[in-house]
């Protein structure tokens, strides 16, 4: 899917010349992929039902009542498809969040029995239990809810992302850096901002609207302490930041 690209990022010291080669190279095959699989689908899906099936008609659950008119062979290879897609989006973004927990716990940002580890492994267990946990709730609700609860929570994150980007090219632009932004992407982050802006608008009725707001006003607060809490041991000299120690790891 769109989402889940950069899952990446928290198990890139587990890839071969993450900077030089592998993520860049991986990242835009896996671009060119997904668009053709978009574009190739969407093209079939309207071919096939021009008549029974017009496109500007299609609705949830469409696709596959185009696939089931052509045969079990097709229903079951796109129940396949949509299950190994699912799968691995969701295994991708569990993992994500795990390691991210862990480093978290790590730096006491969060509390430290969501850093234990299995021995052998090296797996997060507790953080993937307390994932599990979270995920068991949220199946109470209904799907159209939970769809709100992810694009909220995506676009605040996609937010802060944009924001670090200038942040840091503003306070530290000699800062070695393993990617560059072309300056003629920039323009595309007013349109993307726009997009988030109605996306938070949106995020923001129905019975959604009470979760969305929780976190909020937990998340704001709960950012500004750990910000201070970096600043301050910054200053004192005991810490150092997640950026500082890959960069002392690659020398």
């Amino acid at each position: 899917s769109l989402e889940g690209w950069d899952c990446i990022s928290t198990c890139s010291g587990l890839c071969a010349e993450p900077r030089e080669k592998t993520i860049p190279k991986g990242l835009f095959i896996a671009m060119v992929i997904t668009s053709l699989q978009y574009v190739l689908v969407l093209l079939a899906g309207t071919a096939i039902s021009p008549g029974k099936h017009p496109w500007e008609d299609w609705s949830d659950g469409t696709l596959p009542s185009i696939a089931r008119s052509c045969g079990s062979v097709m229903s079951i290879s796109l129940l396949v498809a949509s299950l190994a897609g699912n799968a691995g989006q969701y295994l991708s973004e569990f993992i994500e969040g795990s390691y991210l927990l862990q480093g978290a716990a790590e730096v006491d940002i969060v509390p430290r029995v969501l850093g234990k580890q299995l021995p052998k492994s090296g797996v997060p267990y507790m953080a993937n239990t307390a994932q599990l946990f979270i995920i068991l709730w949220l199946m109470t609700f209904d799907f159209s809810d939970i769809l709100v609860f992810d694009n909220f929570f995506c676009a605040n994150g996609i937010a802060m992302e944009f924001a670090a980007f200038f942040v840091l090219r503003w306070k530290r632009p000699d800062l070695e850096r393993p990617f560059k932004a072309p300056g003629m992407l920039l323009p595309l982050f007013v349109p993307a901002s726009a997009i988030i802006v109605v996306v938070w608008f949106n995020c923001f009725f129905g019975k959604a609207m009470l979760v969305n707001a929780s976190a909020f006003a937990l998340g704001i607060p709960y950012g500004l302490w750990v910000a201070a809490k970096s600043r301050k041991e910054h200053e004192e000299g005991h810490a150092k930041s997640a950026f500082d120690c890959w960069v002392e790891d690659d020398d």
